[in-house]
């Protein structure tokens, strides 16, 4: 009697820890069930849509219960593949319980893509068997690995989708005539000390687009390899007409309207413009 009543206790303490968060409690291992046959799981870096998409899995995939724990009305479960390298967080009700994968890599797990975004604004998409696909920040493919299956590249195609969606912060990229190609934005910010300052930053290849920035006897110009908006922040070497040079960093602002440039010189004038 008291050995039940003390198993019980325990298990009431490692059930629920500060915070909601519960232990790993329940089956070994999840497959994911429910999802619809054209669609994928979302893997996110915590409970809860508000995180980042960063791995999308099909129905089947095999995957290590790392805990559950409530999140709003729902159940948010941690999950990771079975050779530990891709791990996030998943909607419970998208989960039964199953048992040990019967290989190295679990049902369907070759297809679980993995997202890495590079501070330039290009994205890669990874699998575990080697398989690699590389998209700039319009989300057009620019290179894939020749070890990739179709199968493989209409997966990373999907992920890259899916992230762009979730984090709507890429320019258009359907094919052709692609917005992130055409650019042309005028700016008004002011020069440390008050007097106004104007930007203009525009282009028809992506790759190349010119900075200028005037006012107040000051003109300088620098060159953007993404399109604004494309990148959360990017950073251009400038020059001026009156010999100065220094540095604009261009960052997408939170509220995901706009963007904001600010600008610094060697000679010690510095000043901001609101695209």
């Amino acid at each position: 009697m008291k050995r039940s009543l003390y198993a019980a206790v325990c298990a009431i303490a490692w059930a629920v820890l500060p915070g909601g968060v519960q232990a790993q409690m329940g089956p070994d291992y999840w497959r994911v069930t429910g999802v619809a046959s054209d669609d994928h799981l979302n893997i996110r870096t915590g409970p809860g849509t508000s995180n980042r998409v960063v791995a999308l899995a099909p129905n089947g995939a095999v995957f290590r219960n790392l805990g559950c724990r409530g999140e709003g009305n729902g159940r948010w479960c941690h999950i990771e593949t079975p050779d530990g390298s891709t791990s996030g967080w998943v909607a419970g009700r998208f989960l039964q319980e199953s048992g040990a994968p019967t290989n190295g890599n679990g049902s369907g797990q070759s297809d679980v893509p993995e997202l890495y975004e590079r501070q330039t604004g290009e994205i890669e998409v990874r699998f575990a068997q080697g398989c690699t696909v590389l998209y700039n920040p319009a989300g057009r493919v620019i290179t894939a690995g020749s070890s990739c299956s179709g199968t493989q590249r209409n997966r990373a195609h999907d992920a890259v989708e899916a992230h762009m969606r979730e984090q709507g912060n890429h320019a258009d990229h359907s094919g052709g005539g692609s917005a992130a190609s055409e650019v042309n934005i005028s700016g008004n910010g002011t020069i440390y000390g008050g007097s106004a300052l104007n930007g203009r930053i525009f282009g028809h290849k992506e790759g190349a687009y010119a900075l200028t920035v005037s006012g107040s006897g000051l003109t300088c110009t620098g060159l953007f390899r993404h399109a604004p908006g494309t990148v959360r922040s990017e950073s251009t070497s400038v020059h001026c007409a009156d010999g100065a040079s220094g540095s604009a960093v261009l960052v997408r602002n939170r509220s995901g309207n706009g963007n904001t440039l600010t600008l610094t010189l060697t000679n010690g004038t510095g000043g901001y413009v609101l695209f």
